[in-house]
C-alpha cells in the first residue's frame, strides 16, 4: 500500500497575530504653523523630489543611500 501524506507529520497549531507596527510620520515631516516641510536629505543626481534613506553604522557613521537610482554618500 502506498504511504498516506502526513501521517507521521507534526501538526502545526494557530500562530499569534503579530502587532502592525505604525509608520511614524513624525520621522519624514515637520509641521510649523499652517506649514509642512519634507526631512530627509535630497538626491545630488535625481534632484529634489528624491529622498536618501538614512543608514546609521556602528562606528557612528550615517550613510544615505537613494532608493532610485542607488547613489551612496558617507558623512
Amino acid at each position: 500500500m502506498a504511504k498516506k501524506k502526513g501521517a507521521n507529520s507534526v501538526k502545526k497549531g494557530k500562530k499569534a497575530h503579530k502587532k502592525t507596527v505604525r509608520v511614524k510620520v513624525n520621522k519624514f515631516y515637520e509641521v510649523s504653523g499652517a506649514s509642512v516641510t519634507r526631512k530627509g536629505k535630497d538626491c545630488p543626481k535625481c534632484g529634489t523630489g528624491v529622498k536618501m534613506g538614512s543608514h546609521k553604522t556602528k562606528d557612528g557613521q550615517v550613510r544615505y543611500a537613494c532608493g532610485k537610482c542607488g547613489t551612496t554618500v558617507w558623512e
